[in-house]
């Protein structure tokens, strides 16, 4: 069982009047002590980590994400469209997108969510999506 300190953050949201800019302290996942400025945990740790340049925020969730349409994001004949010429342009493109092109949209759009701070989506398929496609995802990033 692991201990860590996570140390002196630029900034932590703690959704209450808690002070926490000293840090928080984490143990087998689950945070286990708020840290006041300029003071140290009173829990022993094992570990430390510097977030001196770092922000601590909750995990976001994303409630309703198209993974596939990462690969059509910037395609110039829609880039500017309205919704419904947009719609109406992309939806034969996404009809058509096979299981690897669906696994590297997954891929991509996974990768951005949690380098923005997103732990949880809802992936919403409007299109051939094979299930075995998430399967592989599965076993692969366990």
């Amino acid at each position: 069982m692991t201990t860590l300190w996570i140390k002196n953050p630029l900034a932590v949201f703690t959704a209450n009047d808690l002070d926490a800019r000293g840090g928080l302290v984490i143990r087998d996942g689950k945070i286990i002590e708020l840290v006041a400025l300029g003071q140290t945990p009173a829990s022993p740790y094992d570990q430390f980590f510097d977030a001196q340049n770092l922000v601590i925020t909750p995990g976001l969730i994303n409630s309703h994400h198209h993974f596939y349409q990462t690969l059509t994001r910037a395609w110039a004949p829609v880039v500017n469209a309205p919704l419904f010429p947009w719609l109406k342009t992309l939806y034969p493109v996404w009809a058509k997108l096979n299981t690897e092109q669906h696994y590297l949209a997954t891929q991509i759009a996974l990768s951005e969510l949690l380098l923005s701070g997103c732990t949880f989506t809802i992936i919403c398929f409007h299109s051939s999506c094979p299930m075995p496609l998430m399967f592989r995802l599965k076993h692969q990033n366990n």
